[in-house]
């Protein structure tokens, strides 16, 4: 396992309660109307429950006191009433408050990942993908358990509680105080032991981040995990990250232990000074048997919205570490844009590098060092070197994937920081020697979506590679199931269904970064020629290794440590007998150049390619 995933998931953004909703709020203001119509709800909720201890306590101190017993009567059809509405204001409560949380939660939802989407590729070349996944999955779930239930508890019973002590004062501001007395004291402790939960929450998900970025790498690379054996090492790293995990659960877990017997020590001790104090009132008559017993009834309706509350706080203070991941993610910065960009519309594809030096970081050593070349539209370019000479890098610059030097790329006399990302990607084409394939079928891997492409240019695409022939010999058609990452597929297939992506999309500059590569001899002539053909009448930028591929470029760039080291065509460059002869030679008999042929492999600093 990488030590990179021992290593602390780091949050930045430390987040506070009025902090958290204010971060929420342009979220809640999407939908004030349900956020007012449920405080409506709640607060008429409160004022029907106070009515109710008041009607017994009436009953008492006029019926039976009193001996009227038509008052009962009267005090029943009430009752009826007010619990009538109660149940209507109930209901509408929690049906407002989840209708509000759950469009709350779709609206960051989507804006998280939208945001995820527009993160530089710097940010996923360092972040593994379980630790992604789960601010993406886990921890917006927590946080929405904060807009569903959280929100709805807390400020239900918030209001419960003002209602009840307005209540209780108007009844006996004395006993009230009385009652109350140790109140402080017990907030205080079960605050303070929240917090304390807080923090092992924070460490929790730390924890389970480290699991999940475990599990992600070693479940994608489970075919070497098994063939190199390390099935058992990889059981013993996930036994000390699990026990690391369940000793922070036990934790937690003890905490919450002693919130329990904390509440019920509250409740006995508030209900046992109002009895004492309510009994010598009444003694004394300052204070009516039914006004007391409404008394008891209300004071016994503070401590379970009380104990909602302080569980509630806890749930708040795992919702709050989530927050602080999601928010951490939110505040990566995303892909740098310029203002006042330039649309170009239409791309002829001409390219011309001026003098371009580039480095990943500044504490490392440059990449690419003084590349100047100019690619005329509709020019086939190859670029050959050994690995760590910079080609991968000079791909992704043209992509915008890494941002080069001002003024130092130009796209049909554009530079090109001056094109926006979107618009440039949407000219650029790529096609990898490991392309991504989509679950779905094989007309959704060509078209992606893309409601601009249409079923006539996909299988135009396909004809045009020779792809739709395969097909038809295979017996299937563009409805064909693909499993996740073309598992059901050949190495040869996954790359014609790149191919015909390419011609479905129609960019105005190709790339080809080893797309003939690993692919079996049946596929190769197919591969060939459809090569030809996407490549026909548009600037394309060709890295290979397989001689005749390079042989039909119109000129090949040979780059060395960075630099430009040559350029011709292959008959100019093997007359030269330079750096390209000392590959090719090598690779003639067996079509495969050769650029290790000119010393050991150097290692490109920083390229993640």
């Amino acid at each position: 396992m990488s030590e990179n995933f021992m290593h602390e998931d780091l949050v930045k953004t430390k987040i506070t309660y009025p902090g958290l909703f204010k971060r929420l709020w342009p979220y809640a203001r999407k939908e004030k109307v349900l956020l007012f119509s449920a405080i409506f709800a709640v607060a008429g909720g409160a004022i029907v429950a106070r009515l109710i201890p008041a009607l017994i306590g009436y009953a008492i101190d006029h019926g039976i006191k009193g001996k009227d017993y038509s008052v009962f009567t009267q005090v029943a059809y009430a009752y009826l009433i007010l619990e009538i509405f109660r149940s209507c204001f109930s209901f509408a409560n929690v049906y407002l408050f989840q209708l509000f949380g759950n469009r709350m939660l779709f609206h960051l939802r989507e804006d998280l990942m939208g945001h995820v989407q527009r993160l530089p590729l710097q940010f996923f070349n360092k972040t593994p993908t379980g630790r992604i996944v789960t601010r993406l999955t886990n921890d917006v779930m927590s946080l929405g358990e904060l807009f569903t239930d959280g929100v709805i508890a807390v400020f239900t019973h918030t209001v419960i509680i003002i209602s009840v002590v307005i209540a209780l004062a108007v009844i006996s501001w004395k006993l009230t105080l009385v009652s109350l007395l140790l109140a402080p004291l017990f907030i205080w402790a079960s605050f303070y032991l929240s917090n304390r939960i807080r923090d092992i929450l924070r460490e929790q998900k730390k924890k389970l981040s480290l699991i999940n970025a475990f599990l992600a790498e070693n479940l994608n690379g489970i075919k070497v995990v098994q063939l190199y054996n390390r099935v058992t090492r990889n059981r013993d790293t996930f036994s000390v990250l699990s026990n690391d995990y369940r000793e922070t659960n036990m934790r937690s877990i003890r905490a919450y232990a002693l919130m329990q017997p904390i509440m019920n020590l509250f409740n006995a001790t508030t209900i046992t000074a109002a009895l004492y104090y309510g009994g010598l009132l009444s003694a004394e008559g300052s204070i009516a048997i039914g006004a007391l017993v409404a008394f008891l009834m209300n004071i016994q309706d503070f401590i379970p919205p009380l104990r909602e509350i302080l569980e509630k706080y806890q749930q708040f203070q795992n919702s709050l570490t989530s927050a602080e991941r999601i928010f951490t993610l939110m505040d990566e910065p995303e892909e740098y844009e310029l203002e006042n960009l330039h649309s170009p519309g239409m791309i002829r594809g001409e390219l011309d590098i001026r003098n371009l030096n580039f480095q990943y970081e500044a504490n490392l050593p440059m990449v690419l060092k003084g590349i100047s070349l100019h690619i005329q539209p509709g020019e086939s370019i190859a670029l050959v070197g050994r690995t760590g000479s910079g080609k991968s890098t000079f791909i992704s610059l043209l992509q915008r994937f890494y941002d080069a030097p001002e003024k130092s790329i130009f796209v049909d006399g554009i530079a090109l920081e001056r094109i926006p990302r979107e618009e440039i990607r949407h000219h650029v084409g790529v096609v990898q020697q490991d392309n991504f394939i989509f679950r779905g079928t094989v007309r959704e891997n060509i078209g992606l979506g893309d409601p601009r492409i249409s079923e006539e240019q996909i299988q135009r695409a396909c004809e045009k590679t020779g792809y739709m022939g395969l097909l038809t010999r295979t017996g299937r058609d563009l409805s064909s199931a693909v499993d996740e990452r073309g598992a059901n597929l050949s190495v040869g297939e996954r790359q014609l269904i790149a191919f015909a992506r390419i011609l479905a999309f129609n960019p105005d500059i190709l790339i080809l970064d080893e797309a003939t590569a690993n692919i079996d001899s049946e596929s190769e002539h197919i591969i060939q020629e459809a090569t030809k053909e996407i490549t026909k009448g548009r600037t394309s930028i060709i890295i290979a290794h397989r001689l005749s591929t390079i042989e039909q470029c119109d000129r090949i760039v040979v780059l060395n440590q960075g630099e430009i080291a040559e350029i011709g065509s292959h008959a100019e460059l093997m007359k030269a007998e330079g750096l390209y002869y000392q590959f090719a030679s090598v690779g003639v008999k067996t079509n495969v150049i050769d650029e290790s042929a000119n010393g050991p492999a150097g290692t490109e600093p920083g390229d993640p390619s």
